[in-house]
């Protein structure tokens, strides 16, 4: 089942057993399936479910009432579909619960209750992220401000709405409705370091706002919305805000020092260093021992997962995630000890400390990209040069003239231009970037020089050395393009 997040519940009578008799089985049917009571009042319990296959920590609270016991399961995390888990969480509780209500006689009950009372409510010392799940029971709540979930939905819907601005083709014909037009991203404010580091550093603070393709725009609209359930009403509506402009920010810092010539757009640093604060808060026991441990397990898995994309997928900006991480877990770390109190004072102390990180990194970021550019695009000429007069018609003598006036030749230019190149003070990405580069040039010169001798002397001793290069110059250049 798809929801926002996954839910299920439903309605069941208990004819003639009073409020404490039904609370006291809904109780003792909690237990017997095994899950982790989180509080109980005279009128309501909340639990968590196992992690299993069966079940993923789902949220499970039930409400007694005059005329019906309210049963309601919720996935925690960031889970789109629940394969109908919470249904199932609700069924196997029925189950439970009608059993327990023909064969346990009142007196057992009502004795069971008055041993009990004294659990009732005990939650003064934590405090609780999962029991505003239900302020979004519908696709349209999403984009609706209440109390405790303000900010959150004017966030989502300034993203939507610009994303449908840019895939306008009337305003701009390059894009689709599926996906917006590059250039028109870079336009109207991507983090690209040729432009934010000379002149537009606003582009830090834009790109959270820009979204690349309707997939792009769901799941962090998706994991905005899960952070924002949680933290909002933790957080206060201005604390939240400024924690989620911070953590795009130290995203977008992260993905410039990382790389030098990519265009980045998202709300994936912010919505990471979101859960990255929340993780933060995990660590320490500042929830309740359940939710705390249901929480931990479906956020850690999900982050898991996605920091493991690093390893197999190449399109997405992963130090704009891992930024974003980093900065959300700093920012919990500082703020902390003050979230029990509505004190703003540490709040700026951390913004504080950011903000002055931020401009630091700001300044002694590697700035020799627009030099760089330049010098590729010289090897980019000379690669053509020299590829227009190795694939000619000619042969013999003139053949061998122009393999090593321009073949040879410009390879060994690109080479000079690779030297000047690590000279550059240049980004992690683009050093890696520029070894594949390099290993590239000497190839290809190799087969530009194998070809001039199997000319010069007349044989075809060389033709599996020039096979060889030929495959190597695939390879690499499969490389250079991921």
């Amino acid at each position: 089942m798809i929801g926002f997040p996954p839910r299920y519940g439903t309605t069941y009578r208990l004819e003639n057993r009073t409020s404490a008799e039904q609370l006291m089985i809904a109780w003792m049917a909690v237990e017997k399936m095994g899950w982790e009571v989180s509080t109980v009042s005279p009128d309501s319990i909340t639990a968590f479910t196992n992690f299993s296959l069966r079940s993923w920590n789902e949220q499970v609270s039930i409400r007694i009432t005059e005329e019906e016991i309210e049963l309601f399961s919720v996935s925690t995390g960031v889970q789109v579909l629940d394969f109908f888990r919470n249904r199932q969480n609700i069924r196997r509780l029925l189950k439970e619960i009608a059993i327990l209500n023909t064969d346990t006689p009142a007196e057992l009950l009502l004795a069971q209750y008055e041993e009990r009372k004294a659990q009732f409510s005990q939650t003064g010392d934590f405090v609780h992220l999962t029991h505003n799940t239900r302020i979004v029971s519908g696709f349209m709540n999403v984009f609706r401000p209440v109390k405790g979930y303000f900010i959150t939905p004017i966030l989502i819907t300034l993203q939507v709405l610009l994303f449908l601005l840019l895939t306008n083709k009337w305003l701009f014909p390059h894009s689709t409705w599926w996906t917006i037009d590059p250039q028109a991203l870079l336009d109207v404010g991507a983090n690209y370091k040729p432009l934010t580091l000379f002149g537009e550093p606003w582009r830090l603070l834009t790109a959270n706002f820009l979204h690349a393709d309707v997939l792009h725009l769901f799941f962090n609209m998706y994991g905005l919305m899960v952070c924002g359930i949680y933290l909002e009403s933790l957080l206060g509506r201005w604390r939240f805000l400024l924690i989620y402009l911070l953590c795009g920010i130290g995203g977008g810092m992260a993905s410039l020092w990382w790389h030098d010539r990519l265009v980045s757009v998202g709300a994936s640093g912010a919505v990471f260093g979101l859960f990255g604060f929340i993780l933060m808060l995990l660590l320490h026991r500042f929830l309740q021992p359940g939710e705390r441990k249901a929480l931990l397990v479906s956020i850690g898995i999900y982050l898991v997962f996605s920091l493991a994309a690093v390893f197999f997928v190449d399109n997405f900006d992963h130090a704009w995630h891992i930024g974003g991480l980093i900065t959300g877990a700093i920012l919990a770390w500082i703020i902390y000890p003050g979230l029990r109190t509505s004190t703003f004072t540490r709040t700026a102390w951390a913004a504080g400390i950011i903000s002055s990180l931020f401009i630091g990194i700001y300044f002694l970021l590697p700035r020799d990209v627009n030099i760089y550019i330049a010098k590729l695009e010289k090897m980019d000429e000379n690669f053509v040069l020299a590829a227009v007069v190795y694939n000619n018609q000619h042969s013999g003598e003139e053949r061998k003239k122009l393999l090593k006036d321009f073949g040879i030749y410009y390879m060994n230019e690109n080479l000079r231009i690779m030297d000047e190149i690590d000279q550059l003070s240049l980004s992690i990405d683009s050093r890696n970037h520029n070894k594949l580069l390099r290993r590239l040039i000497t190839t290809q010169k190799s087969m530009y020089n194998y070809s001039y001798k199997t000319l010069e002397e007349g044989k075809n001793r060389y033709d599996k050395e020039i096979l060889e290069a030929i495959h190597e110059l695939g390879k690499m250049q499969k490389l250079l393009s991921d």
